[in-house]
């Protein structure tokens, strides 16, 4: 089951969203409890949740655990000429019994293209915002023992700017036990289907890339724009909405604290009370939303919800 489409306060949450002749769609890998604020936020006070619990709960942080909820998805774009995939998650069949939570998976993610009509031949471009581990597993999967290109078709666009940074880094010790360059990226390059990019690049008409630099050195963000209406898919700009409330809080995975921090407030001052349809990576269902001020910060307005006081 697809589990966009739930039941949340009585509703039904969409997972398709129209821009004038441009379609996009969300398509689950998963979704669930995961992760502490410690681990998550190492900088966050340990309190840090408390004044924030009364909209976070149930829904963004589950009450009996205080784990943050996260998702992990892919956002399809259909323009009349493309099918684009954003951001490719964590894939199946990778032995990394050292993160179990990529290790041995077998997520009915290609099940779930096919649900809402996209076989992995039809794919023209797969973007991925940046060449972390859930952001790229996808790319590939194992026939006959070999890593190969998912999507045997399509142009994997990978920024310039991103690449030069991890070309070298996956090298270095902190990639030992999890090799995700070598299954997910490598064999990618090696089939000739990767093509890098400006981080501006113009994918189609409508779909443009957009440079977020910060939790790494090439993130990217994709804007899409059509029928009098604007989406920003936004990575991991921001991994949890408790960000634009705690704009100042870096995940433990970004790699210029500072760039981060000041490409995140430049974000949320961007968008603030914009028709701008935000569309992070990670945020749970409804997953989709606007920013809005609240207080001396701001909040995240879900699709469908009440709109969060100032």
């Amino acid at each position: 089951m697809n589990t966009a489409l739930t039941i949340r306060t009585g509703q039904k949450r969409m997972s398709r969203w129209s821009f004038g002749a441009i379609t996009v769609d969300r398509v689950i890998e998963f979704e669930r409890p995961l992760a502490t604020l410690a681990y998550l936020y190492p900088t966050a006070p340990k309190d840090g949740l408390a004044p924030h619990r009364h909209w976070l709960e149930p829904d963004l942080v589950d009450p009996l655990s205080g784990l943050l909820k996260i998702a992990f998805h892919t956002f399809v774009i259909r323009t009349p000429r493309t099918t684009i995939l954003v951001d490719t998650c964590s894939g199946n069949d990778r032995h990394r019994p050292q993160k179990t939570r990529y290790h041995m998976n077998s997520w009915p993610y290609l099940e779930r293209l096919a649900a809402i009509g996209v076989q992995p031949e039809a794919v023209d471009y797969v973007l991925c915002t940046h060449l972390h581990v859930d952001h790229v597993g996808w790319n590939t999967r194992l026939v006959d023992g070999r890593w190969v290109p998912t999507f045997p078709n399509a142009r994997y666009l990978f920024s310039r700017r991103e690449w030069a940074y991890w070309v070298d880094h996956y090298e270095t010790e902190a990639f030992t036990d999890d090799p995700y360059y070598q299954d997910s990226i490598l064999p990618v390059i090696a089939a000739g289907q990767a093509v890098f990019v400006d981080d501006d690049y113009p994918v189609d008409h409508g779909v443009t890339l957009e440079p977020s630099p910060g939790h790494t050195p090439g993130h990217v963000c994709i804007r899409v724009t059509g029928g009098g209406r604007t989406a920003v898919m936004s990575g991991d700009l921001m991994h949890h909405a408790v960000q634009c409330a705690e704009p100042d809080w870096n995940s433990c995975f970004c790699v210029d604290p500072d760039g981060s921090r000041a490409t995140r407030r430049a974000f949320l001052e961007r968008h603030a009370e914009t028709p701008t349809l935000i569309m992070p990576a990670h945020f749970p269902t409804p997953a989709v939303g606007r920013i809005v001020p609240s207080g001396k910060a701001w909040r995240f307005w879900f699709e469908g919800e009440p709109r969060p006081p100032r």
